[in-house]
């Protein structure tokens, strides 16, 4: 999996996704049972009420591009049961043995047309070659590394006629589709950042497109969230703990988290929530955004 140093603490989140740049969204998303209780520890991964709507806390990396692929000289992936490809969100595209480029023409002209479904098929292809341009990792053992690199040149392959110009397009079908209402390209048009690419938010915060894009992806994440998708509530959450994108608001902060347990079934600890949270506000403003975090729960997932 790929590391890239970062200026920012927050930028991960809020620029283009890739293995290296979701390896800290990762842990923290893995490791939000850190306010559980040990009640928690006996039930099983597999409970889809303690994975997120990607199935990222799952065994295999959301990131890789799947075990090798078997495919013809065209790029069309062959018969011989092949895994999923994945995109930069870390879900896996079926592309139905097409090449990518074929798999977009399939699609693109509903999606210009306003096909909602089929703009966020077209980004999700498209999202899937930008991975190309990624550096490949390091590895500790040689193995991996020829993994990688074999995986790397199919997806080489798969991805053969495809465009820079239409993998930075990805973002406009995807801003339609976030636009929407669709709830993963909501996720999807927050994860991306501005411009699909790392940036330094605090250096471009004058930039108007910026500007633009951090109001329309907070609140396609709180649309999202109304809709119950306990991504969107984690995301929330950390915004409002880094203060990057929106200012920062530990009630807010805690309230998302809290909300987000609640939609995942997951019973947090108050003290250690306390312990990280306490700190920043006063017992009545502490109780209130415990209470506030379950309203939201409550609204938008057991009614």
């Amino acid at each position: 999996m790929q590391i890239i140093i970062v200026k920012s603490s927050f930028r991960y989140v809020a620029v283009l996704i890739s293995a290296g740049l979701c390896l800290g969204l990762l842990v923290w998303l893995r490791n939000a049972d850190e306010f559980a209780t040990e009640s928690q520890e006996g039930r099983s991964e597999t409970d889809p009420k303690l994975r997120s709507s990607r199935d990222w806390n799952g065994s295999s990396s959301p990131f890789s591009f799947g075990r090798a692929l078997i495919t013809t000289e065209d790029g069309a992936i062959a018969d011989g049961n092949p895994t999923p490809i994945y995109g930069r969100n870390g879900r896996s595209v079926d592309f139905g043995g097409l090449p990518v480029v074929a798999y977009i023409s399939k699609w693109v002209g509903l999606a210009r047309a306003g096909d909602i479904d089929a703009a966020y098929n077209v980004y999700q292809a498209e999202s899937v070659c930008s991975n190309v341009a990624e550096p490949l990792t390091e590895f500790n053992r040689e193995a991996d590394r020829e993994q990688s690199v074999a995986e790397h040149k199919r997806l080489i392959t798969l991805c053969a006629g495809v465009t820079p110009a239409q993998i930075q397009e990805r973002l406009s079908f995807l801003s339609l589709a976030a636009h929407a209402g669709k709830v993963d390209a909501q996720i999807d048009y927050f994860m991306e950042g501005p411009y699909g690419r790392p940036i330094d938010l605090k250096e471009s915060r004058d930039d108007p497109l910026v500007q633009t894009w951090k109001s329309e992806a907070v609140t396609g994440l709180k649309a999202a969230a109304v809709m119950g998708e306990p991504f969107a509530f984690a995301l929330l959450s950390q915004s409002y703990d880094v203060g990057e994108i929106v200012p920062r608001d530990a009630k807010q902060s805690l309230a998302y988290k809290v909300a987000e347990a609640e939609v995942r079934n997951t019973t947090l600890s108050e003290l250690q929530l306390r312990r990280k949270f306490g700190s920043q506000m006063s017992d009545e403003d502490f109780d209130a955004a415990m209470q506030m975090g379950k309203k939201l729960a409550q609204e938008c997932c057991k009614k």
